[in-house]
């Protein structure tokens, strides 16, 4: 375990990084408790979606409140699919095993940074310039990602901004808006039953990292919204490979 002091530097860091990249932060914070801090990986998940049942982006979500207001339902639907599905995830993630566990984590990420660095690389590539897409994608794309959350102690945004922006052509801004509103509410309650029936949750370090990160996401959002798209799109991807190194090494 870590000092205390440790926890809130990491709070801090990973919620401005998270308001930055319009994420809720997970794939840090949970490589970080098992890499450093010697956590178990089915432990350190657990932590965390305890920790995402919190408004822990709230702040992010008022400084993107203009996008947020035109896709409340679109953020409803996201919500109820994302909490649903995260309950498979997780009972998938134990089925699966520790040690399997940390090689499919490092691996997704491995997937989404390259699917970054493609859309960057990529000449004459359209812009995103959608304002809006089909709520039926986005009830799809939630329980995908919620069954990838509850599996991975992951929030919504790892996946669901490079999908919405690269695939689906959305403004960056307006995937940003809805993966933070997505997060409001205890969009992990699902998965939250799960991992708190199989292990005990820390609940001071939940407390330490939620308070943490939820002030620092209001300046990462704020920073996010001056960075060009195809910056973002690099330093995200970027970030998430070299979380994925360091976790396969």
């Amino acid at each position: 375990m870590c000092d205390p002091l440790i926890y809130v530097l990491l709070g801090l860091a990973v919620g401005y990084i998270g308001g930055f990249a319009g994420i809720g932060g997970g794939p840090f914070l949970v490589s970080f408790l098992v890499l450093y801090c010697g956590m178990s990986q089915l432990v350190a998940q657990g932590n965390i979606l305890t920790m995402m049942l919190g408004p822990m982006s709230l702040l992010g979500v008022m400084s993107l409140y203009e996008y947020v207001k035109k896709q409340w339902t679109h953020i409803v639907v996201g919500v109820i699919c994302y909490c649903i599905f995260s309950y498979f995830g997780a009972v998938f993630a134990f089925y699966i095993g520790e040690t399997d566990l940390k090689y499919y984590f490092a691996i997704l990420l491995i997937l989404i940074a390259f699917m970054q660095f493609r859309s960057y690389i990529k000449k004459n590539a359209k812009a995103a310039d959608k304002e809006y897409i089909s709520v039926y994608w986005i009830a799809i794309l939630a329980a995908c990602t919620g069954i990838l959350g509850g599996m991975f102690g992951i929030g919504a945004g790892v996946l669901m901004v490079p999908i919405l922006i690269g695939g689906f052509k959305l403004k960056k801004e307006y995937a940003r808006a809805l993966s933070l509103a997505i997060l409001i509410p205890p969009v992990s309650y699902g998965a939250f039953i799960k991992y708190n029936i199989e292990n005990p949750i820390d609940w001071q370090l939940v407390g330490i990292l939620f308070g943490t990160y939820f002030i620092a996401n209001f300046f990462g959002a704020k920073m996010g919204s001056k960075i060009s798209g195809k910056a973002f799109t690099l330093v995200y991807g970027v970030i998430l490979l070299s979380i994925a190194i360091i976790y396969l090494v």
